[in-house]
C-alpha cells in the first residue's frame, strides 16, 4: 500500500550562530503563522507528497478511530 504524508512547509536558512539573525526568524516565522491563520491561508500552506517508507504503523491512531466510526456508521 502507498501512503501519503501532509506536511507543512515553511522554513528561513539562517546562519549559524548568528543568535541575532535567528531570532529574527523566529519572530518572522511566528508573524508569518498567525498572519496565515488571521487570514484563512494555513491550508494553503499544507502540502500532499509521497511518504515511500511509510507504513500502516506511522498513520496517527486518530485518524484511524475516526476511519473506524465512519465504516460504523456505514454499515447502519
Amino acid at each position: 500500500m502507498k501512503y501519503k504524508r501532509l506536511t507543512l512547509d515553511l522554513g528561513y536558512v539562517v546562519r549559524a550562530g548568528d543568535d541575532q539573525m535567528i531570532q529574527h526568524a523566529k519572530e518572522a516565522f511566528y508573524e508569518d503563522i498567525m498572519n496565515a491563520v488571521k487570514y484563512d491561508e494555513l491550508f494553503d500552506w499544507i502540502d500532499v507528497v509521497d511518504a515511500p517508507g511509510a507504513t500502516e504503523a506511522d498513520i496517527p491512531e486518530f485518524l484511524l478511530e475516526t476511519e473506524e466510526e465512519q465504516e460504523e456508521l456505514a454499515s447502519y
